[in-house]
C-alpha cells in the first residue's frame, strides 16, 4: 500500500487519492461554516514543487504547513503524520480511491476547527486523514487543499508572479475565449479541442504533466509518430504504462492555442490539464458560478513548472 501511494503521488496528487472522493459522500461536508477574509483582497505567496503550486497553512493556529492546492481533488487531505501531530479528532470513516476504483481504499475523516491561509480563515470544517501519504517525503508537503474550501470565494492562481489570491465576487458569464463555464464533476472540467476532436478535460494543479488523454485517443489524432511508452503510473488500485506522441496540430482551451504540444495516453477515463499548460496562466475559478478564467501570462520561472519522474523512475501522467 505505501508503494502504491507514493507512486500515485508521483503520477498526479487528484488521479490517486483525492479527486475520486465523491462530493455526494462527503466532500460537501468538507466545506468549511464560516468564511473570513482580513481585507477584501488576499494574496498569499505561492510557489511551485514538483510542478505542483504549494501554499503555507496554518491549523489551529499552528504551522506554517506547506499543501499542495489541487484544483482536481474532490476534498482536503493530511497526512496521518500531521493529523496526530495536531491532535485532531475522528469523527467518521470514509473511502477514498482512483478514478479506476474509486472508493478502494478506507480513511478517517478529521474534524478541524480553524484553518488559516494568510489573511484567509475557514472554521469549522472536515478532513480525510491518509496513512503513509508521502505526502512530506516527496512533495515537502504535510496535504492536499481541496476545492470544497474555495466554493463560495474566487480563487486565482497566478503562476507566473507566484501568488495564490483570494476575494469575494464572481466571474463574468461566459465568452468562450478566457471566460467557460464548466461542468461539476469531481473537479472542474472544462471543453478543449485537441486537433480536430472535442473533449472534456479536468483542470487539475495536482498533476505536474502537460495534456494527458484516455488511450482510445491514440487513434483519434493526427501524430508526429507513432506513441511510445514513455513510463509507468500507478495509482492506489492500478499499474499501468503511460504513452508519449506529439500532436501535429494544436490544443485550443478558449481563445488559447498550443501548437504541436507532446500528449501523455494512460488508462485513466477523462483527459486532464496538469501544471505543464496551467503555469501558462492565472486562473481565476468561480465554483458558485461554475465559471473559470484563463488569462495568458508572460513566461517565468513560476510559469513553466517541470513534471517530475517519480523516485522509481516513472514518468507523470
Amino acid at each position: 500500500m505505501r508503494k502504491a501511494l507514493l507512486a500515485a503521488l508521483a503520477t498526479g496528487l487528484s488521479a490517486a487519492i483525492s479527486a475520486a472522493q465523491d462530493p455526494g459522500m462527503h466532500g460537501e461536508d468538507q466545506r468549511p461554516q464560516h468564511i473570513e477574509l482580513a481585507t477584501p483582497d488576499v494574496t498569499v505567496p505561492m510557489h511551485i514543487e514538483k510542478g505542483r503550486p504549494v501554499v503555507d497553512v496554518l491549523i489551529a493556529g499552528k504551522g506554517p504547513f506547506p499543501f499542495v492546492l489541487d484544483t482536481g481533488a474532490g476534498g482536503t487531505v493530511l497526512g496521518a503524520d500531521l493529523v496526530q501531530e495536531l491532535g485532531l479528532p475522528t469523527i467518521g470513516e470514509v473511502r477514498i480511491g482512483d478514478p479506476i476504483n474509486p472508493h478502494g481504499l478506507a480513511a478517517k475523516q478529521v474534524r478541524i476547527d480553524r484553518l488559516a491561509i494568510g489573511g484567509l480563515t475557514l472554521s469549522d470544517l472536515s478532513a480525510t486523514a491518509v496513512e503513509n501519504s508521502g505526502f512530506r517525503e516527496h512533495l515537502g508537503a504535510r496535504g492536499v487543499l481541496g476545492m470544497p474550501l474555495f466554493g463560495e470565494i474566487l480563487l486565482t492562481l497566478d503562476y507566473s508572479e507566484g501568488q495564490l489570491r483570494i476575494a469575494r465576487g464572481e466571474l463574468p458569464d461566459p465568452d468562450g475565449k478566457e471566460v467557460l463555464g464548466f461542468q461539476r464533476a469531481h473537479g472542474i472540467r472544462v471543453p478543449i479541442t485537441v486537433g480536430p476532436v472535442t473533449i472534456d478535460a479536468d483542470v487539475d494543479t495536482g498533476s505536474p504533466a502537460a495534456v494527458s488523454l484516455p488511450e482510445e485517443y491514440m487513434e483519434k489524432l493526427p501524430l508526429e509518430g507513432k506513441p511510445v511508452q514513455v513510463g509507468k503510473a500507478r495509482t492506489v488500485t492500478a499499474e499501468f504504462p503511460v504513452y508519449g506522441a506529439t500532436l501535429k496540430g494544436a490544443v485550443q482551451i478558449g481563445a488559447h492555442r498550443l501548437e504541436n504540444p507532446s500528449l501523455r495516453f494512460n488508462r485513466l477515463p477523462n483527459a486532464n490539464l496538469g501544471g505543464e499548460v496551467l503555469g501558462r496562466f492565472a486562473i481565476t475559478i468561480d465554483q458558485r458560478n461554475r465559471r473559470i478564467r484563463f488569462t495568458e501570462k508572460p513566461s517565468g520561472p513560476a510559469a513553466a513548472p517541470t513534471a517530475a519522474a517519480s523516485p522509481t523512475g516513472n514518468t507523470t501522467r
